[in-house]
């Protein structure tokens, strides 16, 4: 008999690393699969059809805007273009009940569920080790924004945390070792305040 495939995430067997990261000030931890549907559209049409098939959640208004609802995401990628986020297991009846109710209109509703690893990163040394990895100024990713960007020469999505001070990182699978091994090396040389 054959045994079941067991799926392995991106960053499975990270735990005790990212563990040891506390003593530097850094608290990262690798999400569990959540849920993640690239939506393309006209946000007036869209807009019913994701409250509907996300627990009421609102689209974000614009580019770089995330809202929330439950637990639901919606991160504002560009002017005709959603990343929705959600909790493990909803992607592919939410992305079908989304296509059934959008089969009229000219959108795209794809389930890129497996393209991305999740980190939520924070601490007292995370806005040195931002800092030390990104041009970006992370003072502007306040609550409800998110933003595309480069994070260790690597192209990322991020979002306020679901904590304050935290930092949510999304990163293609393909990536998400070597960020997470940049992290964990960039650590004890970060200076914290």
């Amino acid at each position: 008999m054959v045994d079941a495939p067991q799926v392995q995430g991106a960053l499975d067997g990270y735990q005790a690393a990212f563990a040891g990261l506390e003593t530097h000030g850094l608290r990262v931890a690798a999400v569990p699969h959540l849920a993640q549907i690239n939506l393309r559209g006209q946000a007036r049409v869209l807009a019913t059809p994701v409250a509907e098939a996300c627990a009421g959640l609102s689209l974000a208004h614009s580019v770089n805007a995330a809202t929330t609802h439950g637990t639901w995401h919606s991160l504002g990628l560009g002017p005709d273009e959603w990343l929705l986020v959600g909790p493990s297991g909803a992607e592919s009846t939410t992305a079908a009940a989304l296509a059934a109710k959008l089969t009229t209109h000219h959108v795209s509703v794809v389930d890129v569920s497996a393209n991305r690893a999740v980190l939520d990163i924070a601490g007292s040394a995370s806005t040195a080790l931002f800092a030390s990895l990104t041009g970006f100024d992370m003072a502007t990713l306040t609550r409800g924004r998110c933003t595309q960007t480069m994070l260790a020469k690597t192209q990322v999505i991020m979002q306020s945390g679901p904590d304050p001070g935290a930092v949510r990182v999304f990163v293609r699978n393909s990536f998400a070792r070597y960020l997470a091994d940049v992290i964990i090396d960039a650590a004890p040389l970060l200076k914290t305040p």
